[in-house]
């Protein structure tokens, strides 16, 4: 996101040919491409929002050694950082930026730069969604469209589903009282979710992501328990 006050990342992707993410997902990240692409350099980077320490959304925070973004300060909630501290990602991702006094500790709903970061625990214990004027940026609290229909499905990978479901409801609520999209970071879908009219889930009509030349999002099936 680019406004007037800066340049603000949400998550930091996959991470480069080689690295633990994209080993795993067979694919490697192109975030510094892309951003340079539309004119941003990584030294323009004001601040980097971890919606959660996970390796696919965190890719690109640091190399092992400096963080990636080198004048940006990274925001995490206190929460996920006690939860990933000492493991590997927190090693290889998170404790460069921590060194290097670049990250930014939060507790709760803070305000940043015009966005609300609003804590959505569930699928990790310090998940946190992003909330602008024109979407919510979810992260991993939605990984399929079915579960905008029934939050009560979790992902194999939620480390607490019964709280990752009332997450997912209050940020269905909230896009319905807002009026404007979820945009989760899997399987890449939006929702639109409209007070009730018809389709009802929980009282809310929702349109799954809009690509393509048939106007629909393909998801691929994910694996979802009850």
């Amino acid at each position: 996101m680019v406004d007037g006050s800066g340049v603000t990342l949400v998550d930091a992707g996959v991470g480069p040919v080689g690295g633990e993410a994209a080993e795993w997902l067979g694919v490697s990240g192109r975030l510094p491409r892309l951003l340079a692409q539309v004119g941003v350099e990584v030294t323009d980077v004001d601040a980097v929002v971890l919606t959660h320490v996970h390796l696919d959304h965190v890719g690109w925070a640091s190399d092992g050694v400096r963080p990636t973004f080198p004048r940006a300060e990274y925001v995490v909630q206190r929460a996920e950082l006690e939860h990933v501290r000492g493991g590997p990602t927190y090693l290889s991702r998170i404790r460069p930026i921590e060194d290097a006094g670049q990250l930014r500790v939060v507790d709760g709903e803070t305000r940043l730069r015009g966005m609300r970061l609003l804590p959505t625990p569930g699928h990790t214990p310090g998940h946190q969604a992003v909330v602008t004027e024109r979407a919510v940026l979810a992260g991993d609290a939605f990984v399929h469209p079915a579960q905008a229909r029934w939050p009560e499905l979790s992902y194999v990978y939620e480390r607490d589903p019964a709280v990752a479901a009332t997450s997912r409801r209050e940020l269905l609520a909230l896009a319905a009282a807002t009026g404007v999209p979820i945009a989760a970071a899997h399987p890449h879908p939006t929702l639109k979710v409209q007070p009730e009219t018809t389709h009802r889930a929980d009282g809310w009509r929702i349109e799954a992501g809009v690509s393509g030349g048939d106007g629909r999002e393909v998801c691929p099936p994910y694996r979802v328990q009850r």
